[in-house]
């Protein structure tokens, strides 16, 4: 007699199968499901608790800022006034309700256990001062950015003789002439930061060329608007190899202007 093993194994494991698919199988599997769903919407409620936590002005660090005062950081955090008290703080939006202040260029936020929440600012970075419509002061992007109204010191060159509208305060200069001046500006602290920092005022009225104004007795630098960085190159080595600087307050001007010849002036 012969048997057939398919037949005798084959369908008990088949009714098994069907049994589970069909029955108590798909009930184990639905609470499975449900769970998964739970555990993820509390996970991220979690997570969303965590990003909204309560924090007293003490356990601000701010750091970065010299435009934007604490005080008015702190205020848009929610602090009124000095109280210390705790507030809750909705950290997820804060960063964006920060960059709205006028002279914030990016913010980075934060947690410190135990309950430290910091606050790091980037500011746009004012390279000289210019005049249009009243006093501004200019990146060296060319942002224009309201001087603040704050006790700050400012070792800065003015860029003065722009005939042409600068344009709107907290938006970039339309002015061509102010992206001139700036190009200077980027050249000599790049090049020759020790005149970068004697330069007083970078004066555009002239259409013909450019007079750069030392703070040493007022010296005068002239150089072309085309060729202002091969000249400004030349005086950078005269004044390496052969300007003595306590000689500089007895010079008028110094014109670079001229190929293969440097005009030195002595005042009168």
């Amino acid at each position: 007699m012969k048997i057939n093993k398919n037949k005798i194994s084959g369908k008990p494991r088949g009714r098994r199968r069907e049994k589970f698919w069909s029955g108590s199988g798909k009930f184990f599997l639905f609470l499975i499901f449900i769970y998964l769903i739970y555990y993820g919407v509390s996970h991220v409620a979690d997570i969303a608790a965590q990003r909204k936590d309560q924090y007293s002005r003490t356990d601000i660090e701010i750091v970065g800022n010299r435009l934007v005062s604490n005080s008015k950081i702190l205020n848009v955090c929610g602090f009124k006034g000095n109280e210390n008290k705790a507030i809750e703080i909705d950290i997820d939006s804060l960063a964006a309700r920060l960059m709205i202040l006028k002279y914030t260029k990016g913010i980075s936020i934060t947690r410190r256990p135990p309950r430290l929440l910091n606050i790091t600012v980037e500011e746009y970075e004012p390279v000289a001062f210019i005049y249009g419509k009243g006093l501004n002061l200019i990146d060296g992007d060319g942002k224009l950015i309201p001087v603040p109204q704050s006790s700050l010191l400012w070792d800065l060159p003015f860029i003065s003789g722009i005939q042409e509208p600068l344009g709107r305060p907290g938006k970039q200069t339309t002015a061509a002439e102010a992206y001139l001046a700036l190009e200077i500006v980027r050249y000599l602290e790049d090049e020759n930061p020790l005149l970068a920092g004697l330069v007083s005022e970078i004066n555009m009225s002239d259409k013909k060329l450019i007079e750069i104004f030392l703070v040493k007795g007022g010296t005068k630098i002239r150089v072309s608007r085309e060729s202002f960085y091969k000249e400004l190159f030349v005086l950078k080595s005269y004044i390496a190899n052969y300007l003595d600087w306590k000689q500089m307050t007895k010079i008028e001007y110094i014109d670079l202007r001229f190929e293969n010849q440097l005009i030195v002036k002595p005042k009168t």
